[in-house]
């Protein structure tokens, strides 16, 4: 198995790092909504959804990482996941990737 390129690693701690803070102000989001009785949950699913996002991009990550690929084939212009080589549409927007 090769090892990954360098950027795909980096990808990587930035994802974990960005995970780690939004699943943590998210928390904080609710438990300031809950003890002042006025929890907004269209608020927070949004915030929940965007915390998603970022779980699968990462989830894809390091799939590629697993699967001995050299590197990602580049960052959707919709959205910025990231999309390994020969990707034709972006997972998280379906937008068209260049080919």
């Amino acid at each position: 198995m090769t090892e990954p390129d360098a950027t795909l690693l980096a990808e990587r701690e930035r994802l974990t790092e960005r995970f780690a803070l939004m699943q943590t102000e998210l928390g904080g989001l609710f438990y300031e909504m809950a003890i002042r009785d006025h929890v907004r949950m269209e608020i927070l699913m949004g915030k929940a959804a965007a915390l998603q996002r970022i779980d699968t991009e990462l989830a894809q990550v390091e799939h590629l990482i697993a699967g001995g690929d050299t590197g990602i084939g580049g960052h959707c212009r919709g959205c910025g996941a990231v999309y390994a080589r020969g990707a034709a549409f972006c997972s998280q927007c379906a937008e068209a990737l260049p080919g």
